[in-house]
């Protein structure tokens, strides 16, 4: 089975075991737990800290409530074999105190529980016939709403050694370098680096919808483990943040050759921890990821839900933070919005430089197809696209670059199978991509137009509809106004802002609360209505 399979499934019996553990015991065992195996018999867990097998294997109703979840899940009764990954040999931690019995709330039994309280060890150390379970009188305890059961759950012991690949994942004597770094005295191997070297800063349009975080990731590479550490850089799907972050990776290792540069994404760095723990060779792991010098992540958001790999990064952030290494992640969540992980972890995402980007405005849009027909000719092609064509593409694909770019690659592509690619006009693209098209966009309305046509709407004043006054009559409108300028044109939050003399948080303010008025006040959502059928007709 593959990593990504038993992974999966691992993640849907901590979701059924945590409906009946106590969040306590749940939180350890899913922050210490790794899946190591599946088949038809067993299944085997790896134990990162030693004194957690201890409680679920001295624990029955914890053991219980585990093999429970794995049939549940899988549909099947599993051995549940328990691996120590980190075997101390001095000191072994004591196990923190977990009550030796469980009760079970019921109708027949409100008072006390007899329950028959038996502690397991290693299967090869029980002697099943002479183990005599003893009775024990015990009062409810509402902490611990956990059912009860007397049958002893033996947990198998197998040997480590049987379940490990010969092969090694990080090669120990050669490990395979990236060709423009050079090694300093800790040998590490790089050769996971997804550095993509065809995004770079010189090839990535600006606009105002990306020029802050662009402004971000340039200091970043001048001056890597400085004042914007860590970079989070957050916005939707195709925003470009994948760019900018390899850009970032490829300025660093041409300015600084002697710095180790790691570029992965979330769900790379999740799979090499979980080989590592499979192949032991969790040291090597932790050697390739804690002393590198620049740490880029894609996606981080896709940990969330992974509880082991979380702890695991959350080590790794905190050791490349404090010895000043740069970390830069990409998001399209929200730190504060992440809200499966812990807050140390967010509060340290948010520490640093969280940069926006946001939907690229009709300029930027242009430019970016400008640039995509240079490149085309650059290999060659003799392309001529009238400015009329380029303009309706940028104005119909508002979504992002990449919806944006997808439009592009039908028009050429189509154009160069039927040899029009040396005159590709208005009317050729509009009906090439007529099929892609669900509403046609012909509306230029600008913000200027839109502050004008609300001022008449209302019947106010623009400088009112401009001004600061908080009067509902004023006030009202000019939401509507922002949130028009965002919904209808996708005019970005600063150039809003900078039309209406506010910052981007009264923008966003304003987009929120109209929207949120349209969908539980059939007035406000008639009125929004009313002003967008209207505005339409404009051209």
């Amino acid at each position: 089975m593959q990593a990504a399979d038993i992974n999966d499934i691992w993640e849907r019996i901590l979701q059924v075991a945590k409906q009946t553990l106590p969040p306590a015991i749940y939180s350890s065992l899913s922050t210490s737990l790794i899946p190591m195996s599946i088949d038809n018999n067993s299944i085997h867990i790896g134990v990162m800290q030693s004194f957690i097998k201890s409680v679920i294997e001295s624990q029955q109703t914890v053991s219980k409530l585990l093999t429970d979840a794995i049939k549940q899940v899988t549909g099947k009764e599993l051995n549940m074999v328990l691996l120590d990954l980190f075997p101390q040999k001095d000191d072994v931690p004591t196990a923190p105190h977990v009550a030796d019995t469980f009760t079970e709330n019921t109708a027949e039994n409100t008072s006390t529980n007899t329950i028959e309280n038996t502690v397991v060890s290693d299967a090869d150390n029980i002697d099943k016939k002479s183990s005599k379970p003893t009775k024990q009188e015990v009062p409810y305890q509402e902490e611990f709403y956990t059912p009860v059961y007397a049958d002893p759950v033996y947990i198998q012991r197998k040997e480590v050694d049987e379940l490990i690949p010969d092969e090694p994942m990080f090669p120990v004597d050669q490990p395979q370098m990236v060709q423009t770094l050079q090694s300093t005295d800790i040998p590490i191997d790089l050769s996971s680096s997804q550095l993509n070297s065809g995004y770079r800063f010189d090839n990535y349009i600006t606009g105002n919808a990306n020029r802050i975080p662009f402004g971000a990731a340039q200091n970043v590479s001048e001056h890597p483990g400085g004042d914007y550490n860590p970079l989070f850089i957050y916005g939707p799907s195709g925003l470009g943040k994948t760019h900018l972050m390899h850009a970032i990776g490829n300025a660093i290792v041409e300015r600084y050759p002697n710095l180790k540069v790691m570029c992965t994404t979330s769900e790379k760095f999740m799979n090499l921890f979980i080989e590592s723990i499979r192949k032991r060779q969790g040291e090597l792991f932790r050697n390739t990821f804690r002393n590198i010098d620049v740490l880029l992540i894609d996606d981080i958001q896709f940990l969330e839900n992974k509880e082991g790999t979380k702890t695991e990064f959350f080590n790794t952030f905190n050791e490349l933070l404090d010895n000043n290494k740069q970390i830069v992640l990409t998001s399209d969540t929200m730190p504060n919005d992440m809200d499966q992980f812990e807050e140390r972890l967010r509060s340290r995402f948010q520490a640093g430089y969280v940069a926006t980007m946001e939907n690229p405005d009709l300029e930027t849009r242009i430019a970016i197809l400008k640039a995509l027909v240079e490149k085309e000719n650059n290999k060659n092609r003799n392309l001529v696209i009238d400015n009329d064509a380029i303009n309706y593409v940028a104005l119909q694909f508002d979504e992002n670059i990449r919806v944006l770019q997808g439009a592009f690659n039908k028009l050429i592509g189509t154009a160069s199978l039927e040899q029009r690619t040396s005159s590709i006009d208005l009317e050729y693209t509009k009906k090439t991509l007529s099929d892609i098209i669900t509403t046609e966009r012909v509306t230029l309305i600008d913000i200027e137009s839109i502050q004008d046509f609300i001022s008449t709407y209302f019947n106010i004043k623009k400088q009112d509809l401009l001004g600061k006054k908080r009067k509902a009559q004023f006030a009202f409108p000019r939401q509507i106004a922002m949130y028009l300028c965002r919904d209808v044109i996708n005019e970005s939050y600063p150039q809003i802002a900078a039309a209406f003399s506010r910052d981007h948080t009264t923008i966003l303010h304003a987009y929120d609360k109209i929207s949120k008025e349209i969908d539980k006040n059939p007035e406000t959502k008639q009125i929004i209505l009313d002003i967008k059928s209207k505005l339409s007709s404009l051209n």
